[in-house]
């Protein structure tokens, strides 16, 4: 049984927004982050070196439907993930049937181990369009199991000083171990997962001095699940 047979009026207007240049295919990050700000599910048909792969996003639910995890096996070649298409779910979202079960349905896997496969490994190396005005930028903890505490190397010291000051863009690729791309990569799967916020105004320099000289980089272990071979190649760029 489907849930519905279109996409809603907004996400058809967003999608339009992303229209590329003729002979480009859409942005993928940017129809994701699509379907996280309107909180609709949504069907996405995505071609990874050769394969075609449908994956489907319940944001409201924070899960999403895939044949494999990409988080413990991301596909080979997901620099250059191209999405084919985007349609309404072709099945009702999850747990409605089985919400008191602790355990998920076949298939189905927590959402953020896909943005952060997608923001760390997938095709952008930019900025995604929502965040390409902001001064500054603060990392926030909701307090709830995320891929984020698991970042091991430069990225785990950048986050663990975004979660106590604010930087700018250009700081932050000149923190160590990082560039323009790395930081982009970061800063995006940070607002995939709703824990990036903005800011305007002064800067207070004495907590960002303070944030530096608390980073110990060695304390971010790797993600257990990054220890199977395909998993190896995004623990292998994390820590670098």
């Amino acid at each position: 049984m489907r849930t519905t047979t279109v996409l809603s009026p907004s996400m058809v207007d967003e999608l339009r927004r992303l229209e590329p240049l003729e002979g480009e295919s859409p942005d993928l990050l940017e129809a994701v982050a699509c379907c996280l700000r309107l909180h609709e599910s949504m069907l996405l048909t995505i071609a990874v070196d050769g394969w075609v792969w449908p994956i489907t996003l319940h944001p409201q639910l924070r899960l999403y439907r895939a044949p494999v995890d990409w988080l413990r096996a991301p596909p080979s070649g997901l620099w250059g993930a191209r999405l084919v298409a985007c349609e309404p779910p072709p099945f009702p979202p999850p747990l409605l049937a089985t919400q008191r079960r602790r355990t998920l349905p076949p298939c189905h896997y927590p959402l953020a181990g896909l943005l952060w496969s997608l923001a760390l490994l997938g095709p952008r190396n930019g900025l995604l369009r929502a965040l390409a005005e902001g001064e500054r930028y603060r990392a926030i903890d909701r307090g709830d199991d995320s891929v984020l505490p698991r970042l091991p190397g430069a990225l785990g010291s950048a986050l663990a000083r975004l979660l106590v000051a604010p930087a700018a863009f250009e700081t932050i690729c000149r923190w160590p171990g990082l560039d323009a791309v790395r930081a982009a990569r970061l800063l995006n799967g940070l607002y995939l997962e709703g824990r990036l916020v903005t800011e305007a105004g002064p800067l207070d320099r004495s907590a960002e001095e303070s944030a530096w000289s608390d980073t110990q980089p060695s304390r971010w272990p790797a993600h257990e699940t990054l220890a199977t071979p395909r998993g190896q190649r995004l623990r292998h760029w994390l820590s670098h």
